[in-house]
């Protein structure tokens, strides 16, 4: 920093004829090129997202297939209960036929 102007400068030093910033000016362009290609990046990325259980579309959605899922019992285990009423109908058959012990 200059002490009667106030104002900075940058540091560059001279090595064979090359001129050498500082790495905290090299940092910062590397920041700042990282920055510009995240920028420029991000509207080319389609991205399909579930936010509360609602599916939102990529920019891809016309190309999508369709997936249709038919609707199926309301209750998901019929066939455990209806094994179950099964059973206890044999076990009833067996114990009338046979005696209950």
């Amino acid at each position: 920093m200059n002490r009667q102007t106030g104002e900075k400068r940058l540091k560059v030093f001279t090595y064979k004829g090359f001129e050498m910033r500082s790495m905290e000016t090299k940092r910062l362009k590397t920041f700042g090129v990282a920055i510009l290609a995240a920028l420029l990046a991000a509207p080319m990325v389609g991205c399909q997202v579930t936010r509360n259980g609602q599916t939102l579309p990529s920019p891809y959605y016309l190309e999508d297939d369709i997936q249709y899922h038919p609707s199926g019992t309301e209750f998901q285990y019929q066939q455990e209960v209806d094994y179950m009423n099964k059973a206890n109908a044999e076990k009833a058959a067996a114990a009338a036929q046979y005696g209950q012990y």
